[in-house]
Order: structure tokens, then sequence, then C-alpha cells
């Protein structure tokens, strides 16, 4: 099992956030596409995407961020947390943690040790964006 983190900031109120998620996605679950840039390649793979409360702390929201391929196919699920800190002046940050197997037993755990954790965090920087983005929408 593998570990991912990354994190980004928004101009989106902390307490906005997971309504904007739920908004953009009518309800907390929805299909999205989740893309990586690799030297020339461009993948692009439409992902089932799962959201649920948990519990919160002053000054942060909490949610569990699930996803698994839409079609299926030899790309790994995820299973981790979103927590969102307040920045102030209408800012918040961020932060994607969990954890991904990648597909193919002991043949993708060599993968993902050689190059596919560069893909995987490459993968949720570009999530994170296509969360600002979403969250910073008129």
């Amino acid at each position: 099992m593998s570990s991912l983190y990354e994190f980004t900031t928004a101009k989106c109120p902390f307490d906005d956030v997971p309504d904007r998620l739920y908004a953009y996605f009518d309800g907390d679950h929805g299909t999205m596409p989740l893309r990586v840039t690799v030297a020339d390649l461009r993948v692009e793979r439409d992902v089932d995407i799962h959201f649920s409360a948990r519990p919160e702390y002053p000054g942060y929201r909490m949610l569990n961020i699930d996803w698994k391929p839409k079609d299926g196919g030899p790309y790994p699920a995820f299973a981790g947390s979103l927590s969102i800190a307040d920045e102030g002046l209408g800012w918040s940050r961020i932060e994607l943690a969990g954890k991904y197997d990648p597909p193919f037993g002991i043949v993708g755990a060599a993968f993902d040790a050689v190059a596919g954790h560069r893909i995987a965090q490459a993968t949720a920087s570009e999530l994170l964006a296509e969360f600002k983005r979403i969250l910073t929408l008129p």
C-alpha cells in the first residue's frame, strides 16, 4: 500500500468548501476525470468519487474521500481524507492524504517504486487543482 499527500490553497471560506464540492457533484458522489501528464503523454481516466463527512475540529472541516476507476482497468483505487483549514480572509488550505494499492501485486508495487508513485503524486496535484477551480467558480 502506498501513501499520498498533497495540498493547495483556494480563495473559498473553509466552511463553504464541503458544500461547494457537494453542489458540484450533485451530492456526495459523482464522476470526474483524473488527469496526469508524464513527459509528452497525457493520461485521463474517469473515476467514481465519493465524499462523506468526518468529525470536525475547531478551524477544520474533514471529509472522507475515495475513488476508483469508473470502468475498471489497471488503475489503483484511493481512500483517504480531505482536510480543510481556515487560512483567514476567505482562503482555505485543502490537504489530501490517503493510501492506494498499486494493481498487479508485486509487479505493480515494483512499478510504483520506480515510476508509479510519481504518477500518483502528479495525479493528486491535478485533482487538487481541479477542486480549486471548482471552489472558485462564481
